[in-house]
């Protein structure tokens, strides 16, 4: 039994939220380190591994794992471009494109905490009974 606060959705947004805490981490770095010989690029994803977890539990195979045990261990994974270079002292950042990703991300944040704020609207209203 769950209720509201631990429900699969609220579940998937605080995984989210974290994702995008991570992503903005790492866009911080690279864009601080664009002056560092030798830095590669880190870059975050989440979406592929979970969207590959959700079928798999979707399917319902025996001893698999359910809907809730996926969402509830899903986290972002930080990866670092080895085989990109922007300069020719070996530094892969591109700060155009960082600053690009950090608006995009900004951006994904704030439609983010709009879902958060309107699931915590609702059950403010049915608390109070309106």
């Amino acid at each position: 039994m769950s209720d509201f606060l631990t429900s699969n959705s609220m579940m998937m947004l605080e995984r989210a939220m974290n994702f995008q805490w991570t992503k903005q981490r790492a866009i911080a770095d690279n864009v601080v380190n664009a002056e560092t010989p030798d830095y590669k690029t880190k870059y975050v994803t989440f979406e592929e591994t979970l969207r590959k977890n959700i079928r798999t539990a979707a399917q319902k195979l025996a001893g698999g794992p359910t809907m809730r045990s996926v969402i509830s261990t899903a986290s972002p994974v930080v990866h670092i471009a080895d085989d990109e270079t922007a300069r020719m002292d070996g530094n892969g950042v591109n700060v155009a494109e960082q600053q690009i990703e950090l608006v995009r991300s900004a951006y994904q944040v704030q439609h983010l905490y709009r879902a958060f704020n309107s699931d915590m609207s609702r059950l403010l209203t049915s608390i109070r009974g309106q």
